[in-house]
């Protein structure tokens, strides 16, 4: 395995959103099903009934009283965390690039994708003109990464910075803790900075689900070098009202937070509302079980899609957390060979929508590889696979 140059490539999907009708159905996408799995209603109404701060501009250098519940729920669970150690931004994607917006104000120019990435990176990285390289995965074996391989091949290419999405971008595929302290052991040794996108994590299958990651926080704030950030919001599904928390050094938050006022703006009080309501005592523990609930659906109907396809040829991703996984079908079953043109033959065949997931830099030679959404109703993702199998065998 070896580092890669990234070779451009097209992210554009509209050719298959603008196919979306009420006979379709959208395997590889986003939302869940409204009608299951909701968090209790009792909790968005008592946000948006708080009107406290309508009027007023909600920055992310302040919202004290936020951020004095988020240091109470670390101290509760045995981690200490300081106010000045974590920011709160609108939603992932402005985390993204605030974060990415250090390393451009740094010179930096030479950054490496671990594993499937998400397009907004390629396009950011693209747009202030960086060198992208790729270290690629194999979600559908044993994940093993050979850390020393990979520090000689970052030392050789020059690279200032990495990025990982965990799980790696719609497989639901995560390393454990064990191997993220290695590696952000060799980005502080090799004063290389690490920036983790967490947005879709700490939902891991066989581990009790709260309401963060503690270890992983405590892990990032004790490196120079790391840069971490999550969402809570988009963890239970409340994607209308999302805001994500990036957690990095101190003199690192500082500048975020003045960049964030500059570039980003305010946040809405209806998503600092929201965040108050999740760290109250009289929610706290509605809303894990929440998750926990979610999280076992997704689990569930992972397994019984992985039963389904025993004895076949098409391939499951080892997932182990979160709502996606990744599947891929040997391009043999298709007249097509190329990506798009196969999603398209899918369509016309059965309507079912895939993502190819090349959108996100992963491809497998000879097999056609999407993600699926496992927060969708089981009788229908069941039904849409078997279809899909049908398709394949006749």
């Amino acid at each position: 395995m070896h580092i890669e140059m990234v070779n451009e490539y097209s992210t554009n999907i509209n050719w298959i959103l603008e196919k979306q009708d009420d006979g379709t159905f959208f395997i590889s996408g986003w939302d869940k099903d409204s009608k299951i799995l909701n968090i209790d209603s009792q909790i968005i109404e008592d946000s948006l009934n708080n009107r406290e701060h309508q009027n007023s501009y909600i920055m992310s250098k302040d919202m004290y009283e936020t951020k004095k519940l988020i240091v109470n729920n670390f101290e509760k669970n045995n981690y200490s965390i300081n106010s000045s150690c974590f920011t709160i931004v609108a939603n992932g994607t402005s985390a993204a690039f605030i974060s990415l917006l250090q390393m451009f104000k740094r010179g930096i120019q030479n950054i490496l994708f671990i594993g499937p990435i998400y397009f907004t990176y390629y396009h950011l990285l693209k747009m202030y003109h960086k060198k992208m390289f790729y270290w690629n995965i194999n979600p559908f074996s044993e994940l093993s990464i050979d850390f020393n391989l990979l520090e000689n091949e970052i030392n050789k290419n020059n690279i200032k910075c990495i990025i990982i999405t965990l799980p790696f971008f719609g497989t639901g595929l995560t390393l454990d803790m064990k191997e993220l302290e290695e590696l952000s052991y060799i980005c502080t040794h090799n004063n290389i900075f690490l920036i983790i996108d967490y947005v879709y994590g700490n939902m891991e299958w066989k581990t009790p689900n709260k309401l963060h990651n503690y270890y992983l926080v405590d892990m990032t704030l004790k490196s120079e070098y790391c840069i971490l950030y999550e969402s809570i919001p988009k963890r239970i599904f409340l994607n209308g009202m999302k805001s994500a928390i990036i957690y990095s050094t101190s003199d690192i938050i500082k500048q975020i937070n003045k960049d964030s006022e500059i570039c980003q703006g305010s946040i809405s009080f209806i998503q600092e509302s929201l965040l108050n309501s999740v760290y109250e005592d009289k929610n706290n523990s509605l809303l894990i079980k929440t998750l926990q609930k979610a999280v076992s659906y997704a689990q569930n109907n992972y397994y019984l899609i992985k039963s389904l396809l025993i004895d076949t040829d098409f391939l499951v991703c080892n997932s182990n957390s979160g709502y996606f996984s990744l599947i891929a079908i040997p391009t043999k079953h298709f007249v097509s060979k190329h990506d798009k043109d196969i999603a398209i033959e899918i369509y016309q065949k059965c309507k079912i929508l895939t993502i190819p997931h090349s959108r996100y830099y992963y491809s497998l030679p000879n097999y056609y590889c999407f993600r699926i959404n496992l927060s969708l109703e089981t009788s229908d993702l069941i039904y849409n696979i078997k279809k899909l199998l049908y398709i394949c065998n006749k």
